[in-house]
């Protein structure tokens, strides 16, 4: 099932998406939002998936997509240096390698946007402002120290997300970087355009993602080559720490971004920035100043 928030004048509606590209309300299967419906659990989510496959609902043509999920419980999690062309892409200190443990920061909620939204650019904050695809992580059931053989059953979908980057305030200190600062910006985590449940992507290794800026791709990757999976991400992030049902976990980027590029490349007034996949489809950010 893919499902989405849409946004009105009225409020938030959330709707499951069909194959037809048609919307039905996600209140006609007794569900007031996307978190109402994941906090309701596995037997829930049968039933909603059940609904999906099938045709029929409201044409989706002019709605408005807020992120899938608008609110998380909680920061979201996030995970650094996790695909290695990323790693080796950088200039690191000599010697260095990749962290044998998944390195973590967070985004607030408040810099979630949905598809096809427009980030202003503060010049005030940041002139160096860089993009990262991203695949999101959506938790579905609540756990502490949950075991790797067991994490993807704690997990509800997928989504995209673009990890969008501030470098000047991020690196401002050196190798003692401020990553929630220069990651944390208003509108700097783009994301949708639905959340793919788990059922439907199947193997999530399979997910191929690539970036496009002004329709010139930078970045392409599969899951599969994230150098922590998911699997090992959740049982490391509930490591002592409860995830609960709606938290999400942006997974890190692969090689392409512009702050590594000779020379470095950064976004700028009126750019557009599409990330796409075939499973996940197709979330759109436009730039302005």
């Amino acid at each position: 099932m893919r499902l989405i928030t849409m946004q009105s004048p009225a409020g938030e509606t959330a709707g499951i998406l069909h194959p037809d590209s048609t919307v039905t309300p996600l209140a006609a299967a007794g569900h007031s939002s996307v978190m109402d419906l994941i906090e309701s659990g596995p037997d829930a989510w049968a039933e909603v998936e059940a609904l999906s496959t099938s045709g029929g609902g409201e044409s989706l043509n002019g709605a408005v997509l807020a992120p899938p999920l608008p609110r998380t419980p909680r920061n979201m999690f996030c995970v650094g240096l996790n695909y290695r062309d990323h790693f080796d892409e950088g200039k690191r200190p000599e010697g260095a390698g990749i962290p044998d443990a998944p390195v973590l920061f967070t985004k607030p909620w408040t810099c979630l946007v949905g598809h096809d939204a427009t980030v202003e650019l503060d010049r005030a904050a940041s002139s160096r402002v860089d993009w990262e695809a991203e695949i999101a992580v959506v938790i579905g059931r609540r756990g502490r120290n949950i075991a790797v053989d067991d994490a993807l059953d704690h997990v509800f979908g997928y989504t995209l997300s673009n990890d969008v980057s501030a470098r000047d305030l991020q690196l401002e200190h050196g190798q003692f970087g401020q990553w929630y600062k220069g990651k944390s910006l208003d509108g700097f985590c783009p994301m949708g355009p639905s959340i793919v449940s788990a059922a439907e992507v199947g193997d999530y290794r399979d997910i191929e993602v690539e970036l496009r800026v002004n329709g010139v791709q930078k970045q392409s990757f599969r899951a599969s080559s994230m150098v922590n999976s998911v699997s090992r991400l959740v049982a490391r992030v509930s490591l002592g720490c409860s995830l609960l049902p709606g938290d999400i976990i942006l997974s890190g980027t692969a090689s392409g971004v512009g702050h590594w590029r000779e020379p470095p490349e950064f976004l700028g007034d009126g750019d557009t920035v599409e990330i796409e996949s075939p499973q996940l489809g197709l979330l759109r950010t436009y730039f302005s100043e």
